[in-house]
């Protein structure tokens, strides 16, 4: 097998050729997007689950990070180095603060969780971070009747002041910028006392696989979805 070496001269990288046929078995990681989801939804479950080979990364630390902050237990099943997560849900409770890093599955799908916490939860994190758009996911949230300080920044830092309880009910949002914000209320909304519906008014709603998958993720559950006729 020959190959060439990238360098800053090379202006692309040459794949390597194989001289024969290959035979191998190729492990191929876990999805981030996908960790992230089970690990929220786990940790609104009212028993403990276990998620099998999921992607170990910032993003997907930062979350269970987040998680253990709110009193949910994160940890490998059978020890150190384990390709299985065990994740015990607890009563979320604040008075917290949590590092939302970059990762923008932690700063809005967790937001949405604080509001069911008993207490106080702040969010800040990178400070590329604070330059993400996050009006949607506290302007959703006032929706819904919780309280959120921002300063009238609609970016990091902020606080969500969880009561231990969401009403939910029907509400409409622009996630024009980010699908993140549709899932981020999906995820939890099966948690809301009346649940979620949910309606998009902006024009464009980008990277509809994500919401799908949100929405395979919740049916995977046990979660009634119902959405429009397309």
């Amino acid at each position: 097998m020959t190959s060439r070496v990238y360098s800053r001269e090379s202006e692309n990288w040459v794949a390597p050729r194989a001289a024969s046929p290959l035979h191998a078995v190729v492990p191929i990681p876990g999805s981030k997007s996908l960790t992230n989801r089970e690990l929220v939804l786990a940790a609104l479950s009212d028993r403990p689950s276990v998620i099998h080979r999921p992607l170990r990364s910032r993003d997907s630390a930062l979350m269970m990070d987040a998680l253990g902050q709110l009193g949910v237990e994160c940890r490998d099943s059978l020890g150190g180095g384990s390709d299985t997560l065990l994740v015990t849900p607890a009563g979320l409770t604040g008075g917290v603060t949590i590092d939302c890093g970059l990762a923008g599955t932690v700063m809005r799908f967790v937001p949405p969780l604080a509001a069911l916490a008993d207490g106080s939860v702040t969010f800040d994190g990178d400070d590329g971070a604070r330059l993400r758009p996050m009006a949607t996911t506290i302007d959703s949230l006032r929706k819904l009747g919780v309280e959120v300080d921002d300063d009238g920044r609609g970016t990091l830092p902020f606080t969500v002041h969880g009561t231990g309880r969401v009403e939910g009910g029907d509400i409409s949002i622009d996630a024009s910028q980010s699908s993140q914000f549709v899932s981020g209320l999906l995820l939890a909304g099966a948690r809301f006392t009346k649940g979620l519906t949910l309606r998009h008014t902006g024009e464009h709603l980008p990277s509809m696989p994500h919401i799908e998958m949100t929405v395979a993720c919740l049916r995977a559950r046990g979660v009634t979805v119902t959405e429009p006729e397309q």
